[in-house]
């Protein structure tokens, strides 16, 4: 358990180092369908070398290809370029605290899908994830560095809490039987990245603007080894032992590391719209994921 805790904190704090590693690379110029493609051929690297050392490789996926697929295509590869694509109008900050309503998003499929409907506690949580977004949505003007295509960002956004709900919820229902045996966990994420990275490989070839600086290559290379390889490998290894409202709830720790490396390096400026909307989205992120069952 403690261990298990230990990984999800390191997972947590790397990622807090992605949204203004991003944001940078971003007001660098720096193509951000490059930095997301580079990103997984660099994860997957990290993923082949450490099987390869284990005599582990193994690219069978035949009794559970619709996972694969699914979670590669919409967990991962969906997930990492539309958190991209917003960081071009977007601070980190902004993008984390709205991929921070994944467990809303769990809520509405649930409904939809499943006819199970939310009690008084998760309608509660669903009115506080509303007021958080609008007020963070009507503070536009309150960030006059952000005008130019704010809304398209925070749309963005609510896009990377879908598609990271979806990851963690179907991820975590398939490495939870391989708990013990974390080999089976880093095979998963191989197949995943390795399908994210073909599918990225256009973006690469054809993006307009590559890095060019020896800084900027090296927080490429930063993000594809530890927020792609390592963050991802601690995170499934948390999510195979952790119960997913645990999981939940330590992913609201994302807004606050982030928010600190951006005021630190980035100089990101606070306001009461970005603050009050922040608290009633974690407050909402909180009631949600202790309503959660395993």
């Amino acid at each position: 358990m403690n261990l298990s805790l230990t990984y999800a904190f390191i997972a947590l704090f790397l990622w807090g180092i992605h949204g203004p590693a991003g944001r940078f690379l971003a007001l660098q110029g720096v193509d951000m369908y490059f930095v997301f493609a580079a990103r997984f051929w660099i994860g997957s690297l990290v993923f082949f070398l450490y099987l390869f050392y284990k005599k582990a490789l193994n690219f069978s996926w035949s009794n559970h290809w619709k996972t694969v697929l699914f979670v590669s295509l919409i967990g991962v590869f969906g997930n990492s370029l539309v958190y991209h694509l917003a960081l071009i109008y977007l601070p980190g900050t902004f993008v984390m605290i709205l991929e921070n309503l994944s467990p809303l998003f769990v809520l509405f499929a649930s409904y939809f899908y499943m006819n199970i409907k939310p009690n008084r506690k998760e309608i509660l949580a669903l009115l506080f994830s509303f007021l958080g977004i609008l007020l963070i949505v009507s503070g536009k003007d309150k960030f006059p560095e952000l005008q130019s295509g704010y809304y398209k960002g925070i749309l963005l956004g609510l896009l990377t809490g879908l598609s990271f709900g979806a990851y963690t919820y179907y991820s975590g229902q398939f490495v939870k039987p391989y708990r013990h045996t974390p080999i089976h966990i880093i095979q998963f994420l191989l197949k995943v990245f390795i399908i994210s990275s073909v599918l990225g490989t256009p973006f690469l070839i054809f993006s307009q603007s590559k890095p060019h600086t020896t800084i900027q290559w090296f927080w490429i290379f930063e993000m594809g080894i530890f927020q792609s390889g390592f963050a991802y490998l601690f995170w499934n290894y948390a999510l195979a032992h952790l119960k997913t409202n645990i999981v939940s709830i330590l992913f609201l720790l994302t807004i606050l590391f982030t928010t600190i490396n951006e005021i630190l390096f980035l100089n990101l400026k606070l306001n009461w719209y970005l603050i009050t909307g922040a608290m009633f989205i974690i407050i909402a992120g909180y009631i949600t994921s202790i309503q959660k069952k395993m």
